[in-house]
């Protein structure tokens, strides 16, 4: 019996990582899009206004495809790899860009 609690246990504690990676993994994938969006669209002589509703409105997308993804692939350390990894350097990208562009 004990080794079912386990089992249970480990399962919820899956779900619980997988939730928070599809939320705060996603949540920094999807800000790291919208800063890279954003710089790399302005830079290319896009009006800044626009530029930002693009990004934002292709940002809905690019989260809920993150989202599924997080449950759906196999491997729960890459999944937090590529969402939290990717965020990261897209957003550090943005700040470079941004960076060059004054």
């Amino acid at each position: 019996m004990a080794n079912i609690s386990n089992i249970h246990m480990s399962t919820r504690t899956q779900v619980v990582l997988r939730i928070a990676a599809a939320l705060l993994g996603g949540y920094a994938f999807t800000w790291g899009f919208i800063a890279l969006g954003m710089a790399s669209l302005f830079a290319a002589g896009m009006p800044f206004h626009d530029a930002e509703h693009l990004t934002g409105i292709l940002a809905f997308l690019v989260f809920l495809g993150v989202f599924l993804w997080a449950f759906a692939a196999h491997s729960l350390s890459r999944v937090w790899l590529v969402l939290a990894g990717g965020g990261v350097l897209m957003a550090a990208t943005a700040s470079l860009l941004q960076a060059g562009m004054t």
